[in-house]
């Protein structure tokens, strides 16, 4: 139980100022309805789907592997975590100390079916550093291909049509070179030595390391599975790093219940203390 994640959970049940309201009907009352990361540790990729990259080739996933991978869902009209979760991955990437493109590929994978080489190249482009792009891939493909693969990795999400917007999990997967899930890691930050150890178990097909690694700030890393306060992509402000109103009344309750299990553990912990 980290200090960030109950100051966060503090935050949202305190009553933070919210950038926007929106009005969602059920999604307002469930936003995380349909939304989760299931993690799938030692299934595989589905190597026979096709998709269209950011040049406008026609490739399967299988033709993407063969080096330990990054994998990310999101679409890049995303203007909640997605660009956090990029930036986040890349940022991790980089200072993990393995060499892009030899010691690992990344694919950003749009769950959006009307992503365009074109989009996917601006998107691309404006989400990562020039230096990062050589090991990156962005894909896109039909409805059908796009829910097998997020079936696959146990990336459940939801279209809002009123708003023409998804609501999703965030976080990446780690596979092997022949296709095979070996780690999640939940959030938009990410530990740089968690995920340069990831790919490097990858690379030598190390059996799955058990539960995902879910990091809210440079290195604090709390117990799995995730809380739904770090997975939920969805009316978040980004520039504000808020919620929108509609959001936050559900993260106030979320929090209330984080801080409640938070008390009842230390005071299961201090009971179990004074016996002993």
């Amino acid at each position: 139980m980290t200090r960030a994640a109950l100051a966060f959970a503090a935050a949202c049940m305190l009553g933070v100022p919210a950038a926007s309201a929106h009005q969602d009907g059920v999604s307002a009352a469930h936003p995380g309805q349909g939304v989760a990361f299931e993690q799938h540790l030692d299934g595989r990729l589905p190597g026979a789907l096709s998709f269209i990259d950011d040049g406008g080739k026609r490739v399967t996933l299988a033709s993407e592997l063969g080096k330990p991978l990054v994998l990310v869902l999101g679409y890049l009209a995303c203007r909640d975590l997605c660009p956090l979760t990029l930036q986040g991955t890349a940022e991790a990437l980089d200072r993990g100390g393995l060499v892009p493109g030899a010691d690992y590929r990344a694919l950003f994978v749009s769950i959006d079916p009307r992503a365009t080489p074109a989009t996917l190249r601006a998107g691309r482009d404006a989400r990562l550093a020039a230096q990062d792009r050589g090991a990156w891939t962005f894909l896109a493909g039909d409805a059908n291909s796009v829910d097998a693969l997020a079936g696959a990795v146990g990336f459940r999400y939801r279209y809002d049509a009123a708003h023409d917007d998804y609501a999703h999990p965030a976080g990446f997967v780690v596979v092997t070179p022949d296709g095979r899930i070996t780690r999640y890691l939940f959030g938009v930050r990410y530990d740089a030595d968690a995920v340069a150890s990831a790919l490097r178990d990858a690379g030598g097909a190390a059996a799955p390391a058990g539960a995902g690694a879910a990091v809210e700030a440079p290195g604090a890393v709390p117990a799995t599975p995730p809380s739904p306060l770090l997975l939920l992509c969805y009316h978040y402000d980004p520039v504000t790093g808020r919620y929108s109103l509609t959001i936050l009344g559900v993260l106030r309750a979320l929090g209330a219940a984080f801080l409640l299990a938070a008390g009842i553990w230390a005071w299961r912990q201090r009971r179990g203390g004074t016996r002993s």
